[in-house]
């Protein structure tokens, strides 16, 4: 429900029906293992647009609402996964998964046309992955593991007929005709662990392409200026995480996880045909979180955790425009404390408590658009039967 500042208005919405049905199995073997499946997902869609006079009568309906009326949207995958092992201590993991998509839109707002059209488009991928897995202690204590896999998006009812405001003063219209995501990903670390401890090293790299980018058309729509999706956002991200967790005195654990990444990938900041590399839009910041955590008996615990996230100014031409989500100059960084814990009163019946941001910080997760509550207490029994 948006208001506008001659006092007319819009309600819109959508109604979504999913179906979805998988099926997962499991064949042992001499020399290893395989893993099969498949899957089928069906969403029905519909949506709708009604305008509003200053007084409150009806002035028209739209042809849809923030997405394309009358849809139909279905996706049916099939993989297969073999885990051979090469030796003792060396294991091969390899699958492969065809993907199939089909988007079918009774009517949508063909702002080419100036008026209703409808589209049936479908897309298909085969895509496969390759892993090695090396235990370098033969219990299996501490393990290096390597590996390189296709991706596959298909453009979703979003990406085809969205339309709705999108960024600050910026209003998406429908993109028909837009080509499937692919990515090509690597990775390699170490992992180890026992009862006490464990910890795991990551670093991956992720080559993207014809990657779906918001474009701008130069056209202003209602003081809105219009942007399109376009497969133009050839690039790549990479990144490091790091995990560990450690137990002493068997009743207290510290842990603790950091993730960094950056990327970069081609955009059109501008309505002119001209391509610039820029960060990811959106991109996290360094974040860590890390905790203690006391538990003297499987019936009670408690628990202190610092979340803590670096200032992201490292921001796209889209992202500096976008100030209603974005300050001017980037989300500035923060850290927030948190207190809670846990009583176990049977094993079927739980109660909780949590003392979130205890220190009231006023902070935003970045792109979010949304300011994180300020100090808060949550009280939660759960029952499960």
């Amino acid at each position: 429900f948006r208001i506008k500042k001659d006092d007319t208005s819009d309600v819109q919405g959508y109604d979504v029906d999913t179906f979805g049905v998988s099926l997962q199995a499991v064949s042992p073997k001499r020399a290893g293992e395989w893993i099969y499946g498949a899957e089928y997902y069906r969403d029905s869609v519909d949506s709708y647009l009604r305008k509003y006079r200053a007084d409150g009568s009806l002035k028209s309906i739209g042809i849809q609402g923030p997405v394309g009326d009358d849809a139909v949207y279905e996706t049916v995958g099939a993989y297969v996964q073999d885990v051979v092992p090469l030796s003792d201590r060396l294991d091969l993991i390899a699958g492969a998964r065809y993907n199939y998509a089909q988007a079918d839109v009774g009517r949508y707002e063909d702002t080419a046309a100036d008026g209703p059209g409808s589209l049936k488009e479908d897309w298909d991928e085969a895509v496969g992955s390759v892993r090695l897995l090396y235990r370098l202690l033969p219990d299996g204590g501490l393990n290096l593991f390597a590996g390189v896999s296709q991706g596959f998006r298909a453009p979703n009812l979003s990406d085809l007929t969205r339309l709705d405001t999108a960024r600050t003063d910026e209003l998406e219209v429908p993109s028909p005709g837009l080509d499937p995501e692919t990515y090509l990903a690597y990775e390699a670390g170490i992992r180890g662990g026992s009862d006490k401890a464990s910890f795991e090293l990551v670093y991956y790299y992720t080559d993207m392409k014809d990657m779906i980018v918001r474009t701008p058309t130069g056209r202003v729509i209602d003081e809105y200026s219009e942007v399109v999706k376009k497969n133009a956002g050839d690039g790549f991200i990479h990144g490091i995480e790091l995990s560990a967790r450690r137990t002493f005195a068997e009743v207290w654990t510290l842990w603790g996880n950091c993730a960094w990444m950056e990327g970069e990938v081609d955009t059109y900041p501008t309505s002119l045909p001209e391509k610039k590399r820029e960060p990811v839009s959106r991109l996290m910041p360094l974040t860590a979180n890390a905790g203690i955590r006391f538990q003297p008996s499987g019936k009670y615990w408690l628990e202190a955790v610092v979340t803590a996230a670096d200032r992201q100014d490292k921001l796209s031409t889209s992202d500096v425009a976008d100030t209603q989500r974005i300050p001017p100059g980037g989300t500035p960084g923060y850290g927030v404390f948190t207190v809670r814990g846990g009583w176990h009163f049977t094993k079927n019946l739980t109660m909780s408590a949590a003392l979130e941001n205890i220190a009231d910080k006023d902070y935003r997760i970045h792109g979010s658009g949304l300011n994180e509550p300020g100090r808060n207490l949550v009280v939660a029994l759960d029952c499960k039967f």
